[in-house]
């Protein structure tokens, strides 16, 4: 199946994370599975959080936990893996969190980066929730989050560091919802995606179309190969890298 080098981690550099560092650093070894959901999250990772070793945590015991240190301004350097974790884990207890933490304002001017890579994080975070959970709260919000507008209209007033204005902060946003859609693998995201691809009515829409049409391309691809074989088999290929 030649689709090693599309994966969801490569089309978050495309679409995503170019003008967004990442929020993980280099690191030489793969660190040993910790024991505690504390450890685990505050670790270095260099492609993204493990999903295999994420789900291995239980999450009655580690989705109160992360809620908590998403709460706390302390934990902010961690909050993008500690974001994807309670996505990972599948509790249907992070739903709402989620989504508040995504909508919620912030004092000052912008966001750090590790603040504004976690709220973006929050819709991928909520496609691996659905991939496990079936969430129907989940897969509406991201649903509705496929055309820009909504997020004016659910008021959000943040800035990020790399939007230049609103309407690339929405943008990026419906990006993400994009990749949280194929993340989840659910016969539905992928109806909402293809109808994305039906012929635009309006202006607007053919502006909005010609913007997301790689993304959207792409994430039904991901898609099918995720809904085929699963996240832990989908990850463990993402791990070992592209073929050539």
């Amino acid at each position: 199946m030649k689709t090693a080098s599309r994966t969801i981690l490569l089309t978050v550099i495309v679409v995503a994370i170019l003008s967004v560092p990442r929020p993980v650093q280099s690191q030489p070894d793969r660190p040993a599975q910790p024991s505690d959901i504390r450890s685990f999250v505050r670790q270095i990772y260099i492609e993204g959080v493990p999903y295999e070793r994420a789900i291995r945590f239980d999450a009655n015991t580690a989705v109160p936990i992360l809620l908590s240190m998403l709460a706390d301004p302390n934990e902010e350097e961690y909050w993008p893996n500690i974001v994807i974790t309670l996505g990972m884990l599948g509790d249907e207890r992070a739903v709402d969190p989620l989504i508040k933490f995504l909508e919620q304002d912030v004092p000052g001017p912008q966001l750090s980066r590790s603040h504004y890579v976690a709220k973006t994080g929050v819709l991928m975070a909520l496609g691996y929730l659905i991939n496990k959970s079936a969430s129907q709260e989940a897969l509406t919000y991201l649903r509705d989050s496929l055309k820009p507008d909504v997020w004016r209209q659910r008021g959000l007033s943040w800035m990020g560091p790399f939007n230049r204005d609103a309407e690339a902060r929405d943008v990026q946003l419906t990006k993400m919802a994009i990749l949280g859609l194929a993340l989840s693998a659910h016969p539905a995201a992928a109806e909402a995606l293809r109808s994305f691809q039906r012929p635009p009515q309006t202006e607007p829409e053919r502006r909005l179309q010609a913007r997301l049409s790689t993304a959207v391309a792409e994430a039904l691809r991901e898609h099918r190969v995720i809904a085929t074989e699963g996240l832990v088999n989908y990850d463990r290929r993402r791990e070992r890298g592209p073929t050539p």
